[in-house]
């Protein structure tokens, strides 16, 4: 059965919000952002992970430089406000992937393909939603979200990676901005609906607000179709050129056109959502293998790391185990490509993982560690295998001896930090854990495991500001603010972290003043 397509009930809701902005707040000054700590694939066996020192962004000349006028309308650091709120809603409504694995290779990928594109503003965050739908979105202030659905139906990395070009063209091109100015040009006016809906989202309501909003403006969402549909093919015409400027097959993109518009045909008499701003016509497809036609070509890339995640996918949301179980057997079996035999066996260990059958599962791996003993994905894949047996010692002794060969690797850091958790080593955790932070300080995962190394060690105020990052980062700001009032309280003799405390919480309510303000 094809899956049915959907366009995010928070991506349409932003672009209606978007749509809707009257209030201005004080133009941010142009910044560059410090590149981005990403980790990346070596094409060696060894598969390091390296930070990306220095990330080059090509301009276009083919688009007049959109940055000026409309920041006139909205600014980069309103998107950021914006982009900041859709990201918490999410983390707070939806069931997301914390997979440091899955999330470690996707953020490899939006950065090689965002330097290779028109952004100039490089504070990109993503999110993948525990959703086996297919659907990608972009969102103001650089956010990029997909759901795990899109590894499953993607058939080759150069797929996954046109879609995140797509959705970067859309960033780079300021799509958001620009629906904003035809919006103030056809002087469409909003209603009390609309508003009450707006006060519930950013009040934490999401599911209320977001569902109010999208059913009181139906019809305006169905007004802006054409414009939008203009971006569509824009952000075609922009990704594509990304896409190979990235070195990845410009085929891609028409192929996974093509592919999503024969599900389609299978889907039922119901148009889905997803279709509704992201239309794939006849038209379309055939321009974008025109365009493909004319840039040059890449072979369509056999990436084994792609194949590792998509089995990993696969296995993780599989409803029933012991099928899955038999369902890689089989595909192992009648295997014969190298990368297909590799993603196959690692989607059998993954399989004999969820039915706690662990021996089975580390011996399906074994082979694939030993061919490829520095790949991350196996190191860190064993390693899973002992923590969920209850193996810590072992666990810790098989990572130790390969993060000193690939310090930068988020993933293998995250499990060592839990493992030194599981045995009660919560100074060590602490300072992995705090270490981790400097450079991703919006995850909520890591805040989780700090709170909790901080609570073993009797640091009840160190805690509560944990807990309060959790919350904040989960879209319930009162909560944070409670929490870092408690904190507050049992801090009282301590002048500088009293000072901190007193920063964060100004912080959040400056954040609450400032979506207040664009609503």
């Amino acid at each position: 059965m094809p899956h049915r397509l959907k366009f995010s009930l928070f991506s349409a809701a932003f672009s209606v919000i978007l749509l809707m902005l009257s209030i201005q707040l004080p133009q941010a000054n142009a910044h560059q952002l410090s590149p981005a700590n990403t980790q990346q694939l070596s094409p060696a066996n060894t598969q390091q992970l390296t930070q990306t020192k220095d990330l080059h962004f090509r301009q276009s000349n083919e688009l007049p430089s959109m940055g000026d006028s409309l920041s006139g309308i909205i600014s980069h650091e309103q998107e950021s406000v914006l982009g900041r709120a859709l990201l918490k809603s999410l983390r707070g409504q939806t069931p997301v992937i914390t997979d440091p694995l899955l999330n470690d290779y996707l953020e490899t990928l939006i950065f090689r393909i965002a330097a290779a594109s028109e952004l100039s503003q490089r504070d990109l965050q993503w999110i993948i939603i525990n959703d086996d739908e297919i659907n990608a979105f972009a969102a103001p202030g650089g956010v990029i979200g997909i759901n795990a659905g899109l590894f499953l139906y993607a058939e080759s990395e150069d797929e996954i990676a046109a879609v995140l070009a797509h959705e970067l063209a859309h960033l780079s091109q300021r799509h958001f901005a620009r629906q904003l100015d035809n919006n103030k040009r056809s002087k469409w006016s909003t209603g009390a609906g609309i508003l009450a809906s707006l006060a519930l989202l950013s009040a934490g309501g999401a599911d209320t607000g977001l569902a109010a909003l999208i059913s009181t403006q139906a019809a305006t969402i169905q007004s802006q179709l054409a414009f939008s549909r203009q971006n569509e093919h824009e952000a075609d015409r922009v990704g594509m050129q990304t896409l190979t400027n990235a070195n990845f097959d410009p085929q891609a993109m028409p192929k996974f056109f093509e592919r999503l518009q024969k599900a389609n045909e299978h889907a039922g008499d119901t148009l889905p959502d997803y279709l509704l701003t992201h239309p794939v016509t006849t038209t379309r497809i055939s321009d974008s293998y025109n365009r493909a036609n004319s840039l040059p070509q890449r072979n369509n890339s056999s990436s084994l790391e792609f194949a590792l995640m998509k089995t990993r996918v696969a296995a993780s949301i599989s409803k029933d185990k012991l099928e899955n179980v038999r369902h890689f057997q089989a595909r192992l079996t009648k295997a014969t490509d190298p990368t297909q035999i590799a993603a196959f066996r690692y989607g059998l260990s993954r399989a004999y993982l969820k039915v706690n059958d662990y021996h089975q599962a580390q011996a399906t791996l074994l082979p694939l560690l030993k061919n490829e003993p520095y790949r991350i994905t196996y190191i860190a894949s064993s390693a899973e295998i002992e923590m969920a047996a209850g193996n810590y010692s072992t666990a810790k002794i098989h990572l130790d001896q390969y993060v000193k060969t690939s310090p930068t690797s988020f993933a293998l850091q995250m499990y060592l930090a839990e493992i030194n958790l599981r045995l009660k080593q919560y100074a060590t955790a602490q300072i992995q854990l705090e270490q981790l932070l400097i450079k991703r300080a919006d995850n909520i995962q890591v805040w989780r495991l700090l709170e909790e190394a901080r609570g073993n060690q009797k640091d009840i105020v160190g805690a509560h500001q944990a807990r309060a990052e959790v919350f904040f980062l989960g879209n319930n700001n009162q909560q944070a603010l409670q929490q870092l009032t408690f904190a507050l309280k049992l801090s009282k003799d301590n002048f500088a972290r009293t000072e901190k405390i007193k920063l964060r919480m100004d912080e959040i309510r400056q954040y609450e003043q400032q979506l207040k303000n664009l609503l």
